[in-house]
């Protein structure tokens, strides 16, 4: 019994901090939004490069 008491008091202590972490986290690093050009950029479809496309570039 004492060891399912001593996991319960553990669990609480690592909600305790995990939520503390996360207000820290909060704090230091405050959520942006993000700017217009990188919601185009998320939202468009990237063109990918042909073989032959890629060698003319490096030259090859």
């Amino acid at each position: 019994m004492e060891t399912v008491t001593e996991l319960k008091r553990i669990r609480a202590d690592l909600d305790m901090l995990t939520n503390l972490y996360s207000k820290l986290v909060d704090r230091l690093i405050p959520e942006e939004e993000p700017e217009v050009e990188d919601l185009k950029a998320i939202r468009d479809r990237d063109k990918v490069a042909s073989e032959s496309e890629l060698l003319k570039v490096l030259d090859a």
